[in-house]
């Protein structure tokens, strides 16, 4: 993979698992993950959904890391600043 440990670092913990992912099951070319990485500092979403938007990655490797998730973990909000 070409990103460096900052760029690995200053994603969520979420992102981060999912890059892990995505390397293990070699589904992404590098190159194909630095766009990603570089769209998603500037948009700040997640970055499974924008591989997804991308056409990079399909649902089942969605589904797929989904499904490898411990069932406890606990999802970051997309939004912080929602009013209560």
């Amino acid at each position: 993979m070409e990103t460096t440990a900052p760029d690995l670092l200053a994603l969520s913990q979420s992102d981060r698992q999912f890059c892990q992912f995505v390397e293990q099951q070699h589904i992404l070319q590098p190159k194909q993950l630095a766009l990603a990485l570089k769209i998603q500092r500037q948009q700040r979403g997640p970055l499974a959904l924008i591989l997804w938007q991308l056409g990079f990655i399909g649902l089942q490797h969605l589904a797929q890391f989904w499904e490898r998730m411990p069932s406890g973990a606990e999802l970051e909000p997309l939004n912080e600043s929602i009013p209560s």
